[in-house]
């Protein structure tokens, strides 16, 4: 059995899987656009494909992994997402590659959505608390560091070792999830596997529940379209290095952890639904940003993007919590139902970013706009119903 440090270890890698899966590759994208002969548009597809499928696959691993054990269901999920990132490497054509990406997120979903899952298993009170924030902020870290270790892995080599790297990643924790207890969860679901998957639906028709999942993940749409455009507009509309982008993403990243550290902070003092305010004001700080002052240069449109990197950090940390605590012998479920939700709207703001706007700056502008104006609407919604949430206030 895997001691508390290592189990935390654990949980981190698997929470990593999205970044590591999507960022690492994000500076050679022009140059894989050239090698494939292909355009941006069908090459995003790698990206937001993934996302979908992520999305999708996270809904059905999450309850399975509630009536059959977490340590089956992940060590399925890795072996898939090991074998898919070697075939990656191997790919010739840019549609193949994009079929084995859709196949590589099936693996992916499994470990990202049981790393949330294990946390409700095996912490309780502050230490749950922890280990969401420590989760949440190297859930930020990630695409921080992906693209520079990416850069440097495409420079020595090429962008197929930015398929490698995930893949041993992948096996290292395989190897770690041999020690995590067969028997968890200890309340195991009983039914059949469509009542497991059924509980989705359960938690979905809790209006307040699935107001508050919406609000809590809605701004992901912004900050994972900023993620797959962001190398287009630092390299090709600001002209920049890839080294050079690399340094601006990981900027806005860690502005935006100490942004959020700050407001957390003020949050402590001022209550829930300060902090719940606090996500709104950020969008609206974003979206006028971008609107205003971000194509004049790149160092503004950094700036104009802090907001929005923010916002992810404390939602996740700070909603996620409460919401992991509405439902005692579901968590795997509400883990489904919350990255569905962060990948359903990366998917989405994805596909908003490159549609043929004037420039992707505009695009993630109405990323923003649509943001802020779903939170506005459910958080009216919510207070109209007395904060049914439990926890919230």
């Amino acid at each position: 059995m895997l001691g508390r440090r290592t189990l935390l270890l654990l949980i981190i890698l698997l929470s990593l899987f999205g970044p590591i899966s999507t960022d690492m590759f994000l500076s050679a994208l022009p140059d894989m656009v050239t090698e494939f002969g292909t355009t941006e548009a069908v090459m995003s597809m790698i990206m937001y494909l993934f996302m979908l499928s992520l999305a999708v696959s996270v809904l059905i691993l999450g309850p399975l992994s509630d009536k059959y054990g977490r340590r089956i269901v992940l060590s399925a999920s890795l072996i898939v997402y090991i074998a898919t990132s070697f075939l990656c490497c191997l790919a010739t054509d840019v549609w193949t590659l994009i079929a084995l990406r859709v196949v590589q997120a099936v693996g992916g979903a499994g470990s990202i959505c049981i790393s949330m899952a294990l946390i409700k298993d095996c912490f309780k009170g502050r230490e749950m608390g922890q280990a969401l924030s420590i989760t949440a902020a190297l859930g930020i870290l990630g695409p921080i560091l992906a693209p520079i270790v990416g850069t440097v892995l495409i420079n020595a080599l090429d962008w197929r070792a930015t398929f490698w790297a995930p893949a041993l990643i992948a096996l290292l924790c395989l190897v770690l999830t041999m020690g995590i207890p067969r028997e968890l969860p200890l309340e195991r679901y009983q039914g059949t596997i469509a009542g497991s998957l059924g509980n989705l639906v359960s938690l979905v028709r809790d209006r307040d529940f699935t107001a508050f999942a919406v609000m809590m993940t809605v701004f992901s749409l912004t900050l994972l379209a900023y993620i797959s455009v962001s190398s287009y507009i630092y390299q090709e509309t600001f002209g920049l290095s890839s080294t050079h982008y690399s340094m601006c993403l990981a900027a806005t990243m860690i502005a935006g952890i100490l942004l959020a550290t700050l407001i957390k902070r003020i949050g402590e003092r001022r209550g829930n639904l300060f902090m719940v305010g606090s996500f709104l004001v950020l969008g609206l700080l974003c979206f006028l940003m971008l609107s205003l002052i971000a194509p004049i240069h790149w160092a503004l449109f950094l700036a104009s993007m802090i907001p929005c990197t923010a916002i992810p950090t404390m939602t996740r940390s700070f909603g996620f919590g409460i919401l992991l605590n509405q439902r005692e012998n579901d968590s795997g479920a509400i883990s489904s139902v919350l990255n569905f939700g962060t990948f359903g709207f990366a998917c989405i703001g994805m596909v908003i970013a490159t549609l043929p706007w004037p420039s992707f700056i505009v695009g993630l502008s109405a990323c923003a706009l649509l943001c802020c104006t779903v939170f506005a609407a459910l958080w009216v919604y919510v207070r109209s119903r007395g904060y049914r949430i439990k926890g919230l206030v």
